[in-house]
């Protein structure tokens, strides 16, 4: 902030204005303004979570964990972990588990899906077991497995979310019992 001297000037001084090259802090002048901009930066909207995204003719091998939602273009073979939606599109193909609040098949998925809601669409298609709340089938959709509903899963659990909920299974299915003290020694 710049302010000039407006007084008139004896002709013995000279002739150039004064200039105050210091601005008038806020915190000092206006103390209430810095808690206002504080409130302000407080009320601001937290970035939006970007998509996450394996584009057609792309593979991935391994895990993929996101906030935001996941969009499956491409190939991936391993788990899908993500906090809010998962769409599989009609040239995507995961061979994996896929955990999230929301899932839309309209490629293809071999494996375990685990949501609060799963869809799938025309040309979608599931060979392995769901766990949801809600399961919607379009037609032309095909799934060849087992469905769960997620709450029964969540209770025998001890009610974990679907996307960090964890099976301790082997790989034929069977399920693995812990060694009694017995049997151990």
């Amino acid at each position: 902030m710049l302010s000039f001297n407006k007084q008139k000037k004896s002709s013995n001084e000279s002739k150039t204005p004064e200039v105050i090259d210091q601005p008038i802090s806020q915190t000092t002048a206006y103390p209430e303004a810095t808690a206002q901009a504080d409130a302000i930066d407080a009320i601001k909207p937290i970035r939006a979570k970007k998509d996450t995204f394996v584009s057609n003719g792309a593979q991935f091998t391994g895990v993929i964990e996101g906030d935001g939602n996941i969009i499956i273009e491409g190939r991936v073979e391993g788990n899908v972990i993500c906090t809010h939606m998962v769409r599989v599109e009609n040239t995507g193909y995961v061979k994996g588990e896929i955990r999230a609040q929301q899932i839309m098949i309209n490629g293809a998925v071999e494996g375990r899906c685990y949501a609060d809601s799963l869809s799938i669409q025309p040309k979608g298609s599931i060979r392995g077991d769901i766990f949801a709340d809600e399961i919607s089938i379009e037609k032309g959709g095909v799934f060849i497995g087992q469905s769960q509903q997620m709450q029964k899963v969540q209770a025998e659990q001890g009610k974990v979310t679907p996307f960090k909920a964890t099976v301790n299974s082997v790989e034929d299915g069977s399920h693995q019992e812990p060694l009694s003290n017995k049997q151990a020694k």
